[in-house]
């Protein structure tokens, strides 16, 4: 049975497997490349201009984005095709009606056409994670600098989890075309399922994979109208953090919330007189700013406000990340699978 389904599918299992090895290859040769040109950014330092260096990180911009859009693409036309082919043109029935049991015809098929490609995927996050970041959580590019890795798009392109999503992809597009046996409306449901996992995961469910340290900033340092970076220990700046959320909270530790317009301050700043010196009016300007602050944070003391808090993750929880949600997805992956053997139980030979 394995060698018949090789057969069969060998030129879909070929292409779902060069696709993201061939995209991986490229990735590390225009990285090799890059390197060569002595360029100090791998991606995302500029977009579109001219010149070679920013032709060769705009490539793996494009690249990088690829990878992510990667899992929508193979489930649409691996995942579905794998058997909606066969259903819509009856074929099925050939392999139903030998000395062949429906859970052997259906679990043959996933794992030899889905297995190569979700282990393709594997290689090519990893590509993507030494290309962008190699050794550095803070990346090669200026950009990367104030991203942390587990925020979109970003964690869905490195690592582990594009092959995560990938195998979820092939399993929603499976299942949809057992369910509607329909080639056209299984693709465009797998499309639309498989672009809500990619966006849901990193909008509503990792934020909960942990509980996220609490950044506390008093009232003074949160409303100074002054950055805070210069006055941070240099060894609490080692990697760039994923801030999930902020607010204001009470001396009781509760959220305090605000309406959009609460302790607004005045927008009318000072203009420069025309006899005043810069020296004199950059002082007018701090003394504008340091009442405007004061009064803001007396309106936030009468609110209830106590101090503001950041929620965040640290770039070290990475691979704690990156493992949870690809088991999520292998997780839901293999719930998808065992309920399409109920549909597969219901084809007629």
């Amino acid at each position: 049975m394995i060698w018949v389904t090789w057969r069969q599918f060998r030129g879909t299992i070929l292409l779902g497997v060069l696709a993201p090895l061939l995209l991986a290859t490229a990735i590390a040769a225009v990285t090799f490349l890059a390197d060569r040109l002595g360029s100090n950014y791998v991606l995302f330092r500029c977009f579109g201009l001219s010149t070679t260096t920013c032709l060769t990180e705009s490539s793996l911009t494009l690249a990088s984005l690829a990878t992510i859009a990667l899992p929508v693409v193979l489930g649409v036309f691996v995942g579905v095709t794998a058997f909606s082919r066969d259903i819509e043109r009856r074929t099925h029935v050939l392999g139903l009606t030998q000395a062949v049991g429906r859970m052997q015809w259906y679990w043959t098929r996933v794992l030899v056409v889905f297995t190569p490609i979700v282990l393709a995927m594997v290689v090519l996050g990893y590509v993507v994670l030494w290309s962008r970041f190699g050794t550095s959580p803070f990346g090669s590019s200026f950009v990367d600098a104030f991203y942390s890795r587990l925020e979109f798009p970003t964690f869905g392109t490195i690592g582990v989890v594009p092959a995560g999503y990938t195998a979820l992809g092939l399993a929603i597009g499976s299942s949809a075309a057992l369910l509607l046996r329909n080639t056209i409306g299984a693709m465009v449901v797998t499309m639309v399922a498989t672009v809500a996992v990619i966006v849901v995961f990193p909008g509503l469910v990792r934020e909960h994979y942990a509980t996220p340290e609490v950044d506390r900033l008093t009232l003074d340092q949160s409303e100074s109208g002054q950055s805070v970076a210069y006055e941070m220990d240099p060894s609490d700046v080692q990697r760039p953090s994923w801030t999930v959320d902020s607010l204001y909270v009470d001396a009781e530790g509760k959220r305090v919330d605000l309406a959009y317009d609460a302790c607004s301050t005045v927008d009318d700043w000072p203009d420069p007189g025309p006899l005043e010196t810069t020296s004199d009016f950059d002082n007018r300007v701090d003394a504008f700013m340091a009442d405007q602050s004061r009064a803001r944070i007396e309106c936030l003391r009468v609110q209830g406000a106590d101090h503001y808090e950041n929620l965040l993750f640290d770039d070290r929880m990475l691979w704690r990340f990156q493992f949870t949600e690809a088991a999520l997805c292998l997780l839901l992956s293999f719930s998808l699978a065992g309920g399409s053997t109920l549909a597969v139980r219901r084809l007629r030979p």
